[in-house]
Parts: structure tokens; C-alpha cells; sequence
């Protein structure tokens, strides 16, 4: 059991979504991830987001080390884009050792930790 309370709430400043497709494609060409910026390469798996607000469709690419973060810290609903990273960052200094166990994956866990100590101030 984790005593790590780091958790992201999500809200509903715009609503809720008249309808959600949520599926994991592999890349048939590269992708920037709308969470962290980085490129999904051809052939790697991702989540792909796709909503209707108020008539607008809207679609989110996000790399699976992004969706396992995400997933493991979000409570009361799930944000997309860099508001997610934005919000997390602003938990950074309630995070500890113990909310590292939350991630399954070493990717995740590593990528994690890199922007927690850049936050600190303890990676050149």
C-alpha cells in the first residue's frame, strides 16, 4: 500500500463531453504526445482521445508513458494536454519515494522521476 497522496483532479470547467472514443492504434506515422511533447515513433502503441464539446470534435494523442502517469495520479476525472503535467508538476512537492509504486512500467517510473528531480533542482 502506497501513502503516496499526490493526486490530480480533473473537474468539469467545460462539462462533460457529449461522447468519448478512447483506443490504443499503433503509430503509422510519428505523433508529438500532447502531455509531454515528445514524439511517438511509427509502430509504438498510444492512446488516442477523441471528444465531442459543444459540437467540436476534439482528438489527443498521448505516448503510453504519459497515459500510465496520468492514470495513476488522476482522480474525479481525466485531463488531456499539458494541463495534466502542469497540474502534476504543482503536486511535486507533496511526491515521494512511495508514489513511484504506483507506476508498473520502468519508462514510466523513469521519465517520472526525471522531472521530479529537474523540478528539485538536483539534474544539471
Amino acid at each position: 500500500m502506497s501513502d503516496c497522496g499526490v493526486c490530480v483532479y480533473a473537474g468539469d470547467p467545460d462539462g462533460y463531453p457529449e461522447f468519448t472514443n478512447q483506443t490504443f492504434p499503433k503509430a503509422r506515422k510519428h505523433h508529438r504526445c500532447e502531455e509531454c511533447n515528445r514524439e511517438v515513433h511509427s509502430g509504438e502503441q498510444y492512446e488516442r482521445m477523441v471528444m465531442k464539446f459543444d459540437g467540436e470534435l476534439s482528438n489527443f494523442v498521448t505516448c503510453m508513458v504519459c497515459y500510465e502517469i496520468r492514470a495513476a495520479f488522476s482522480c474525479d476525472g481525466v485531463m488531456y494536454g499539458s494541463d495534466f503535467w502542469e497540474s502534476l508538476t504543482e503536486n511535486f512537492a507533496e511526491l515521494n519515494e512511495s508514489c513511484f509504486d504506483k507506476l508498473t512500467t520502468p519508462e514510466a517510473k523513469k521519465y517520472l522521476r526525471e522531472r521530479w528531480m529537474e523540478w528539485k533542482g538536483l539534474k544539471p
